[in-house]
């Protein structure tokens, strides 16, 4: 039944002195004018095989699990996978050294083309340590 169909059933022929009940007309309508369904051109589809336990390869005693996909750990394993995983990189956040400002990145540049122009031999790298190392971004920046 398309949406046309259902329009025309429930606004063809409405009564000249109006309803006592918007629902009961509705009912009525939609019981006694509908068109009949169209029967089904395509065969029922099957539901989906029920899926073989799975032994778990997380740690601890053994148990199985029913998976989803191809997964090998089941949901309690895989979280704990996961929480493990991410305190390992929190743990190896906090041993590297916070990434440059901006500031010192554009004066590390900016030394590094100046030292270009005077033919010096320095690159990016080493402006980058050097601004570092002498935390002095406004030397770095204006060259001074």
């Amino acid at each position: 039944m398309s949406a046309a169909d259902l329009r025309r059933a429930l606004t063809s022929e409405l009564p000249k002195d109006g309803v006592r009940s918007a629902v009961g007309f509705l009912r009525h309508r939609l019981v006694q004018k509908l068109p009949a369904p169209v029967a089904a051109q395509s065969p029922p589809v099957a539901p989906s095989p029920v899926r073989e336990f799975a032994v778990c390869e997380g740690e601890g005693e053994d148990h199985v699990f029913r998976p989803v996909g191809d997964e090998t750990l089941c949901g309690p394993c895989a979280r704990e996978a996961n929480r493990a995983y991410w305190a390992a990189r929190r743990s190896e956040m906090a041993i590297e050294p916070d990434p440059l400002p901006w500031r010192e990145r554009v004066a590390a540049i900016i030394e590094s083309e100046q030292g270009r122009e005077r033919g010096a031999a320095a690159g990016p790298s080493a402006a980058l340590a050097a601004t570092r190392a002498s935390g002095n971004l406004r030397d770095a920046a204006t060259g001074s």
